[in-house]
């Protein structure tokens, strides 16, 4: 171990160790570290959206794993030129969101604001600022959550079969609402506009969940995460290591 192991609070280095893990042996199914994690999940009180699912009778179909998500950014650099239904559909999927009734959709904008060439969707508000081009509040409201939601990545996401797994980790700092709640948009948007660029036939149920210090109250912890790193990685493995370190650090700043 390195010193930096010892005191290293970057909260991306843990997930990507993490992202590592959930990838041995998943074709084993329930006996993976996959497994394992959805187990320890399956006993949470995570709430699902869209129907409700069951971790504990999985096949393991369309299974995959994503750190640091960014569909919604990179799905509209694929659609392009033609991005205007994409984008109208997601400017009234954040009215909802946002309880906005009033609001131009992303088509209706003034062309400085919805011309692709010139102004990426997390710049709408700034530009209309800049261009002195008058939004409504609710425009405002709506296209600032737009911008909120393509700058946001998060942290891991996993999908099997019909389910929609979206995490939001936390290392050595607690929950914050306002994200939790842009994560849970987030996890909407991507199950009604994007299942189809996940491997889903029809549209999943989905969730939240969260992962963090235990004394957080998260769905799962980092104890779990370890417990299950010791199982599947011998001692001189860089991310058993890394894991168990990280709880180590967690211990000492009391929220292990």
């Amino acid at each position: 171990m390195t010193k930096y192991d010892y005191y290293n609070r970057e909260e991306r280095a843990i997930c990507a160790h993490l992202f590592r893990l959930l990838h041995e042996r998943i074709d084993e199914k329930y006996d993976s570290p996959l497994g394992e994690f959805l187990t320890k999940l399956s006993k949470s009180n995570m709430v699902f959206k869209n129907g409700n699912s069951s971790l504990t009778t999985l096949n393991f179909e369309n299974t995959c794993i994503y750190c640091e998500a960014s569909l919604i950014r990179d799905a509209y650099q694929d659609k392009k030129p033609n991005l205007n239904s994409f984008m109208d559909n997601l400017t009234q999927l954040i009215m909802k969101q946002e309880n906005v009734a009033d609001c131009k959709l992303y088509s209706e904008l003034d062309e400085r604001l919805n011309n692709i060439n010139v102004t990426h969707p997390k710049q709408i508000r700034q530009k209309a600022t800049t261009k002195n081009i008058q939004l409504s509040d609710g425009e405002s409201k709506v296209y600032g959550a737009m911008q909120a939601m393509f700058n946001a990545k998060p942290d891991l996401v996993i999908t099997v079969e019909n389910i929609l797994l979206v995490c939001e980790a936390k290392y050595t700092e607690s929950f914050d609402e306002e994200q939790l709640n842009r994560t849970w948009n987030i996890a909407e948007v991507w199950a009604t506009l994007l299942y189809e660029d996940l491997g889903f036939k029809e549209k999943p149920t989905y969730t939240v969940f969260k992962l963090g210090g235990a004394s957080f109250n998260p769905h799962i912890n980092w104890t779990d995460v370890t417990e299950i790193a010791n199982k599947t990685y011998n001692n001189n493995d860089r991310t058993r290591i890394a894991i168990n370190a990280g709880l180590e650090l967690l211990k000492r700043l009391n929220i292990e």
